[in-house]
């Protein structure tokens, strides 16, 4: 990987950033240099994007100063496409990047682009709103190569993908040959591709010449010396200070002006010694404690001719023949979006006690269930109440006071017990479910993607806990870290079957083998999108016999591959066209019998 070079691209002097509630950073200055690719970590909240959006120009720190190079040229990743652009054809919106007087005499350079992002020449007439999370990722990134950028900022890029789409981004960051600066949580990603980590934490940027876990762990060994240093320096005051008012005392008690005038001396020693203590660390607002227990059973739940179908729709996704889940057991459940990883969980959770047989669980097995939607929280009930609900619908009786000191353990402070849930943020929601959850002392953990709404930290919380936890668990996560460092078993969902694989690489390997597979099959689907754009399809003519198998096969394969997809990804519309045709082939073919 190449190493940062002396030439600043970006340069900050003194940048501090004050919100309505309180300072963000202060005193920042740095330089992001040619060759840099910085990842900036830190927890949820401590200004990461408002430091990227004062880098991008977007926004002005409150005090302090940008410089940027003139050899610069800075381009941001969207987070999100503009909604106005949505209604536009993928090719109309890479040109929409261009400036507005360039865009008619550098239009070729939008069919140059597009294929460099992994799309087919017809998909450019694809509308922005039918396009997969994967596919408008690469659209958004294809948006800001066009004016072709040395310097790339990237605001949380990974967020929400899935595995193959992360893999491709990591793939493509490896391979671009300029510089970057990306606000990501994905450590695994992070330390892929960077070559520099900045931390931001305690309103300071702690820069290391390091890729992410690496950096945190040389940060964690200078944070936990500050933290013993400020302690020697907190005993050293102490001390100071019931020397001067011992000595205080005396000159009262015995009217000695000597001893008054070396109380005051070491009273304003003490005033000097606290103006250059070292900074206090603010202590990470995130702690997590999850119990389980380990029953002794041959198995806890058995899977058998299980029909996974989605909550939504009365749609068959794959079938589960027979598989087991034991005591002991870390299973992660990996594959594309889309495939039904998450149904896998729901359905199991869903027919626990349910007598079809499909779902068998140990009588003495007590499951706990992590809904990615976190809907278990009533929105309208405080976090005590919220906890409580969550206990009782998994048939455990929480006492109140207990729940008020688990609550407040779990980094929640004591004003924040009659707050509402629904006021409650993403992360915050995520950690009061987890804590719920481990009140319930479960045998078996079913986990749907439970670092959605959680930054680095509170994913390596999660993960430490996890390593930890006496009980088994069903993981659906995208987060490779997560999966590598807590899970012993792999079941990787795609082409409609559930297959077991011996380690985390194994599925990797898989995934993108099949990822390749899913690329052209979309890209047939989207030709036959192309086609019903503005009118109906026409009828095809399929005279011959083998012309009509052949046909047959083709739309199977399309509406296998659309139902794949999240459902609102899919097409209905084609779906029902698909349908039609394949009706009519049987029938020509006397199939029907």
């Amino acid at each position: 990987m190449a190493k940062s070079s002396s030439n600043p691209l970006i340069t900050g002097s003194g940048l501090w950033q004050q919100s309505p509630e309180r300072v963000l950073f202060e005193n920042h200055s740095f330089g992001l240099n040619a060759g840099d690719r910085i990842g900036l970590v830190g927890h949820n909240g401590c200004g990461k994007s408002t430091f990227l959006n004062i880098l991008a120009g977007r926004n002005e720190p409150s005090e302090g100063s940008i410089s940027v190079s003139r050899a610069a040229v800075v381009s941001c990743v969207e987070q999100h496409l503009p909604k106005q652009l949505m209604e536009l054809t993928l090719a109309e919106a890479v040109r929409d990047a261009l400036p507005k007087d360039k865009r008619d005499w550098m239009d070729w350079k939008v069919d140059v682009m597009l294929p460099e992002m992994g799309f087919e020449p017809h998909q450019s007439a694809v509308l922005c709103k039918d396009l997969s999370g994967g596919q408008m990722t690469r659209l958004m990134l294809a948006r800001a190569l066009m004016t072709e950028p040395n310097l790339l900022l990237l605001d949380e890029p990974s967020n929400h993908l899935d595995l193959p789409t992360i893999m491709w981004l990591e793939s493509f960051l490896k391979s671009w040959k300029g510089s970057f600066l990306m606000i990501s949580h994905d450590a695994t990603l992070l330390d892929s591709v960077t070559n520099r980590t900045w931390i931001l934490q305690d309103r300071k940027l702690h820069a290391f010449d390091l890729p992410c876990t690496k950096a945190l762990a040389e940060h964690e060994v200078l944070t936990q010396a500050r933290i013993a240093r400020r302690d020697s320096e907190e005993k050293e005051i102490k001390r100071v200070e019931a020397s001067a008012k011992r000595l205080a005392d005396w000159g009262r008690t015995y009217d000695n002006e000597d001893l008054s005038r070396k109380a005051k001396s070491m009273e304003k020693m003490v005033d000097r010694m606290k103006d250059d203590q070292t900074d206090a660390v603010e202590a990470y607002p995130w702690n997590l404690s999850i119990a389980g227990e380990q029953i002794q059973a041959d198995r806890l739940v058995q899977l058998k001719d299980l029909n996974v179908t989605p909550p939504v729709a009365d749609v068959f996704l794959y079938n589960v023949d027979d598989i087991a889940v034991r005591p002991g057991d870390r299973i992660a459940v990996m594959g594309a979006n889309g495939t039904g990883k998450s149904s896998l969980l729901r359905c199991c959770w869903e027919k626990r006690t349910s007598e079809a047989g499909d779902v068998r669980v140990h009588p003495r097995c007590r499951i706990a269930f992590y809904d990615q939607t976190l809907q278990q929280l009533p929105g309208e009930a405080n976090l005590v109440e919220g906890m409580v609900s969550v206990g009782e619908a998994l048939g455990v009786d929480l006492r109140v006071p207990d729940c008020e000191k688990t609550i407040i353990a779990a980094g929640f402070k004591y004003n924040q017990l009659s707050q509402k849930i629904s006021q409650l943020s993403g992360g915050e929601r995520a950690r009061l479910l987890l804590v719920s959850l481990s009140q319930v002392q479960a045998n078996l953990m079913m986990l749907d993607e439970p670092t959605n709404h959680l930054d680095l930290y509170g994913r390596n919380e999660l993960s430490n806990q996890l390593q930890s936890f006496n009980g088994s668990f069903l993981l659906v996560s995208h987060d490779r870290h997560l999966v590598e460092a807590t899970c012993n078993r792999f079941w990787v969902v795609q082409n409609g079957r559930l297959q077991e694989v011996n380690d985390a690489d194994a599925a990797y390997a898989l995934i993108a083998e099949v990822q390749v597979k899913a690329v052209k099959a979309d890209a047939a689907s989207q030709s036959v999108v192309d086609t019903t754009v503005g009118e109906s399809a026409p009828e095809p003519d399929h005279s011959g016999e083998d012309e009509l198998l052949e046909r047959l096969i083709e739309l199977e394969t399309l509406m296998e591959a659309d139902l794949a997809r999240r459902p609102n990804r899919q097409s209905p519309h084609l779906q029902v066209q698909w349908k039609d045709e394949i009706t009519q082939i049987h029938e020509r073919l006397e199939l029907n019998g």
